[in-house]
């Protein structure tokens, strides 16, 4: 079976010769683009400037991120000047939703920080879900985490030491499709995961690995996508909708072009609540409820094996 990696290089792109090839190739693509969001003009300004700084410059390499840069955009704590534009992704693009999804992970997450619990991340990336909990008042507890990337996996072990928690904490280079464990976990956390797979099928087998490495009366907690409304400015009618996401027409527009038209990003999957209610259900998992967000997107699935 394929394993589902988010990218293929480094945290750090230093060749700037694979970034000006990149670049050139995005360029020929949307010169001869039918239709783009914004005139091809702006979109090649975008362009330019992604190139300007780092996790631009890893979006355009991967067409997603690793769990160094997610780190980056949910702490939101640039080292140094930022350029306008990655100042503009951290907080004016759709990452802020993200964000604050993440920050409703570590609300619920705590409520499982218990004497003698195993909680366990997968892909665990830097591993800040766990790592960024409180544990001064329980005994016992062991952290997991699991990724395939390599490198997400020396900055959790990273992570794990600046926190002072190295020795409650283990690591595992393994796919979350395959995990060795067997009804080991009291907690598995996944944040994202899903959103690179588009196969139900395949989301469902990711769901049955969650449920085998489980104990029973362990919970699942799982963010997925659902679709978003059509573009306000071709249909109109949908106009309030986005208002659910607090971004506004302009943000939008350049949101599209950024993720769509230039970096075409692989991490944009959508199931609706009933899909992925069917698939931990299929899983083995009971779906004890589905929490929304205060305008009500960006969804967190708590799921138990009974």
């Amino acid at each position: 079976m394929a394993s589902t990696v988010s990218h293929h290089t480094g945290t750090r792109i230093t060749d700037a010769a694979s970034t000006e090839r990149i670049t050139a190739d995005i360029e020929r693509r949307l010169r001869a683009a039918d239709r783009l969001v914004l005139p091809l003009e702006d979109t090649l300004e975008l362009l330019h400037h992604l190139q300007q700084f780092e996790l631009g410059r890893f979006l355009l390499h991967n067409r997603g991120l690793n769990g160094y840069w997610t780190s980056y955009i949910f702490r939101n704590r640039p080292k140094g000047p930022v350029t306008p534009l990655e100042h503009w992704l951290l907080n004016n693009s759709l990452l802020c939703q993200a964000r604050e999804r993440y920050h409703r992970f570590r609300e619920l997450i705590a409520e499982h920080v218990t004497d003698g619990a195993t909680l366990a991340s997968v892909p665990c990336g830097v591993m800040d879900d766990l790592l960024e909990q409180d544990y001064r008042n329980v005994t016992g507890t062991r952290l997991v985490g699991v990724d395939l990337d390599t490198e997400s996996l020396r900055y959790a072990e990273e992570n794990a030491q600046r926190h002072g928690l190295a020795e409650h904490t283990s690591f595992r280079h393994e796919d979350a499709w395959n995990l060795g464990a067997e009804a080991e976990f009291d907690l598995v956390v996944s944040n994202g995961l899903n959103m690179y797979e588009s196969d139900p099928a395949r989301l469902t087998d990711l769901y049955r690995s969650f449920h085998r490495a489980l104990r029973p009366g362990g919970r699942l907690l799982i963010s997925f996508l659902t679709p978003p409304p059509p573009p306000p400015w071709e249909a109109p009618e949908h106009a309030a909708a986005w208002a659910k996401y607090r971004i506004g027409e302009d943000d939008l527009r350049r949101e599209l072009s950024i993720m769509g038209d230039i970096v075409q990003a692989t991490y944009l999957n959508f199931a609706s609540e009933s899909d992925v209610r069917s698939q931990l259900e299929a899983a083995g998992l009971t779906v004890q409820a589905v929490r929304y967000n205060a305008g009500g997107v960006l969804p967190i699935a708590i799921a138990v094996k009974q």
